[in-house]
């Protein structure tokens, strides 16, 4: 790679500074931009470009004087061209146009800026052979991207190069302060900007390991790495293929001294002679010299100790001020410890702080640190890491406090936190950002903003994570940080961010505007989960407010979902009011659909719904439920139909999916239904079947007997021979022995039992039951009758209850008392009360008194034994 030659090369700088316009800022740094980028061009140990080909134009007059001193150099050169503008750069009337501000620009009058374009047209004016590179170091930089280095050349028919073919002319470059979407920045109280300070540090120090020549993309790279570090707005470039083998600046790195920065301790005038034995004394004797030289000759005193602040080594220059603290001459300590702290490099610094530790003069280290956080960012960051590096964290913690102290405002948070990210101090950056002050929401979120645009991703989102900065965010500007986070891996984050924007936005306008931003971004779920969130929080009317709002930006698809969460979210109340929104606003499709959505909801809750939707107005709506209820799993339509029936609510649509199935598939629903649980919805079932198709209920019966499911036919049989209908032929009710292998099987577990008992006596046949439990009673154990009288209590089947405590007459005196006793020990005081009233003739006198005693009844008479008086009538009249 060779340097260009600067004999045939040129360089045109050029800054606005002043401004006529009150929207536009002065930039007093641009001027020292042209005076030192020009200094170093015509280093002969940088580039050499003579003097004359060097023009620095500060503060031009008019577009003309801009556009004829670029020309002149286009015409002149004949090998590099560099043009370099620093100053407001702003935006043009078209979105791509980048126009370059002039004094009396005004920012309402694009016509009185220069169009970046025509910088262009004159660049290109000085041939293909010419090396052409364009620096702009100006806000919205990057716009100058479009088209590269391109424009027609050339007039009609000449076979002019267009904007794309530009960018692959050989040489060119173009480099740029920012995006084109971005600001430049010029920090306050620092000599250059940003961007220029940068190039200016790169050029007169060189770049290590970068050869003798420093090429576009080494140098391009420098200043992207450095800027970035130090929190500032990221520079951008276009070359050419044969624009990336340009180099037009030699590497000074180790061959010459750098120009002085703000590390580094300025070139002072040489010390007079009168006082150079007197400055390298100790510090009491220089102390002592000092004050004679105060009686006579003041002036010198104080230059005597200026020079010694400047000059001694740190550790004398602290003993130096313990000194005159001492001697109580506390206005020259002040003036030492203020020139050390303005002059010393912050190596000198970090060890003059220990120093002053060691000779415990506390609050002169104190003084010294809230100097120092006065001090450029650079500066802090460099006492920082030789604290660090002399493992002096506790002091390096201290000093970064005080300068965390004197932030004010988001420029000078940035340049702290840059500064220590270039310096490698990750964690002491990640401190301010979370410890300085923002003085408002709106400061946070420029902060977080300018993280985002040096690619702080995470320091940004951390940023927006810690501050309620949600209410100064426009839904577009949320969401592009959401986009950011999401594309971060940050879901959660996003997610909450996100509820906590929703909580934040208080009138259904803002919702819709963040869900419209959501799915402009290709954020369809998160727009989704917005309009849920919204639907669960906001009233009835609120969720009208905002399906109005989405109405009219044309998302219908949306509103069903919006009004669906919202029914689902809200009691079950709320959905017939919700249902007349829909039908008001004039969708009756949806308003169905609404209804139907609302059938997966808990099965109470659809039971509560239908409760509602009574009278002749809500029937139609009523059917539009139960229709898309016989959707349902059938253990779910089983509990809907158990559930209306204990609402006194009409049962029979419901079960229509279930009747409707026949043979083996009609056995296996009734199977399901008891291992869900719902065993006692088969006789509803079975009834319903008998109701509406009795000739269908015959084949069940058929097919079940075949199968041999033994209960669930006799239930049948027993449904069929109460029917209204004379009993089809061949079809009888279960036999007495059917049902005592049903209800009394001592080989059955109980759990079958209890199940065919129930069963039985949903469909009428509770006096066959409970006469079949009376007889069973006699080879039951105690025990296992106790349980079993458990259990009917539990259903509430007293009849069938009655009849086990009737069959217990086989027992003797003493075993009864114990099972009643048994029955009273199980909370059953009932069914004990009913066996000492209805069979006391089973116990003595005795038995019979302490009992009632106990049971709290008074003493019952003894009655002849059931069986005498007519349980045989009682099965007879339940047969």
């Amino acid at each position: 790679m060779e340097l260009a030659d600067p004999q045939g090369s040129y360089a045109v700088l050029i800054g606005s500074a002043s401004y006529a316009a009150p929207d536009l800022e002065d930039l007093p740094a641009v001027a020292h931009n042209l005076d030192g980028l020009g200094r170093l061009l015509e280093d002969p140990t940088v580039w050499g470009l003579p003097p004359d080909h060097c023009t620095r134009l500060v503060d031009p007059s008019s577009s003309r004087e801009f556009l004829d001193t670029v020309r002149t150099a286009a015409q002149r050169v004949t090998d590099t061209l560099i043009v370099y503008y620093a100053g407001h750069g702003l935006r043009g009337p078209d979105v791509d146009g980048l126009l370059l501000a002039l004094p009396s620009t005004d920012p309402e009058r694009p016509y009185t800026s220069v169009d970046f374009d025509a910088v262009r047209r004159e660049v290109l004016e000085a041939g293909r052979r010419v090396n052409k590179v364009v620096i702009l170091d100006c806000c919205y930089g990057g716009a100058a991207m479009t088209g590269g280095m391109g424009g027609t050349v050339g007039g009609e028919g000449s076979g002019g190069v267009t904007v794309a073919e530009q960018t692959r002319i050989a040489g060119s470059y173009l480099l740029t302060a920012c995006a084109a979407n971005r600001q430049a920045l010029s920090p306050p109280g620092e000599r250059h900007t940003a961007f220029t300070g940068e190039l200016i540090r790169l050029l007169d120090r060189g770049l290590p390991g970068a050869g003798p020549v420093i090429g576009a993309p080494a140098l391009y790279e420098h200043l992207l790495g450095e800027l970035r570090a130090k929190g500032r707005p990221l520079p951008q470039q276009r070359l050419s293929n044969t624009g990336r083998s340009l180099a037009f600046v030699r590497n000074r790195h180790g061959l010459v001294e750098p120009h002085r920065t703000s590390m580094q301790s300025p070139a002072r005038a040489a010390v007079p002679e009168g006082l150079r034995a007197a400055l390298r004394t100790r510090p009491r004797a220089l102390a002592e010299h000092a004050a004679r030289l105060r009686e006579t000759a003041p002036d010198a005193a104080a230059e005597l100790l200026e020079l010694a602040a400047a000059t001694r080594p740190a550790q004398e220059v602290a003993t130096l001020v313990w000194v005159l603290r001492e001697q109580r001459r506390t206005d020259e300590a002040d003036a030492v410890l203020a020139g050390a702290a303005a002059e010393r490099a912050p190596d000198d610094l970090a060890a003059g702080l220990g120093a002053l530790h060691a000779l415990d003069a506390a609050e002169d280290a104190a003084r010294l640190r809230r100097a120092i956080a006065s001090r450029a960012p650079e500066d802090v960051a460099g006492v920082v890491r030789a604290l660090r590096a002399a493992e002096q964290g506790v002091e390096a913690h201290a000093v970064l406090t005080a300068a965390i102290d004197e932030l004010r405002t988001t420029e000078q948070i940035l340049g702290l936190a840059g500064a220590l990210w270039s310096t490698q101090l990750d964690e002491e950056a990640q401190r301010v950002l979370a410890a300085a002050p923002t003085p408002s929401p709106r400061e946070a979120v420029r902060l977080a903003q300018a993280l985002l645009a040096i690619e702080r991703v995470a320091e940004a989102l951390d940023i927006y994570g810690r501050h309620s900065v949600l209410v100064t965010l426009s839904p577009e500007d949320l969401v592009r940080v959401l986009v950011v986070m999401e594309r971060s891996g940050r879901r959660s984050a996003t997610s909450e961010l996100l509820r906590a924007a929703v909580d934040a936005y208080t009138t259904v306008e803002e919702i819709a505007a963040l869900c419209e931003a959501l799915w402009a971004a290709g954020m369809d779920d998160r727009a989704n989960g917005t309009l849920e969130g919204a639907a669960e929080t906001l009233s009835v009317d609120g969720v009208g407010d905002l399906a109005g709002a989405l109405h009219a930006q044309g998302h219908e698809e949306a509103l069903l979902r919006l009004f669906t969460t919202a029914a689902l979210g809200h009691p079950v109340a709320r959905t017939p009011e919700l249902v007349l929104v829909l039908r008001a606003m004039g969708r009756p499709l949806d308003a169905e659909r609404l209804l139907g959505a609302a059938a997966s909801r808990p099965v109470s809750e659809v039971v509560e719904l239908l409760a509602l939707l009574t009278g002749r107005e809500a029937a139609r709506d009523r059917a539009r439920v139960l229709d898309a209820l016989r959707h349902a799993p059938f253990p779910t339509l089983a509990r809907a139909a158990l559930a209306l029936r204990a609402a006194d609510l009409p049962v029979d649509g419901v079960l229509d999916p279930l009747v409707r199935l026949s043979g083996a598939d009609f056995r296996d629903a009734l199977d399901s239904l008891r291992f869900e649980g719902v065993g006692t919805a088969v006789p509803l079932v079975l009834a319903h079947l008998v109701r509406t198709a009795p000739g269908d209920a015959v084949d069940a019966l058929r097919f079940l007997d075949a199968s041999r499911a033994v209960l669930d036919g006799a239930l049948l049989r027993t449904l069929l021979g109460r029917h209204r209908d004379p009993v089809p032929d061949g079809v009888q009710e279960p036999s007495p022995e059917v049902i005592q292998r049903l209800v009394a099987d001592p080989e059955r577990p109980l759990d079958e039992r209890i199940v065919a008992i129930v069963g039985l006596c949903e469909v009428g046949a509770e006096y066959r039951v409970a006469s079949a439990l009376a007889d069973s009673t006699r080879w039951m154990k105690q025990p296992d009758v106790v349980e079993l009288l458990v259990r009917l209590d539990a259903l509430g089947l007293t009849t069938c209850a009655h009849g086990v405590i009737s069959g217990a007459d086989w027992m003797f005196s003493e075993l009864y008392r114990d099972l009643v006793r048994a029955l009273m020990g199980r909370g059953l005081k009932e069914f004990a009360t009913y066996a000492v009233v209805q069979h006391g003739h089973r116990l003595t006198p005795v038995q019979r008194g302490a009992l009632a005693a106990d049971l709290e009844i008074p003493l019952p008479a003894v009655e002849p034994p059931p069986r005498a008086r007519g349980w045989s009538r009682l099965r007879k009249r339940g047969s």
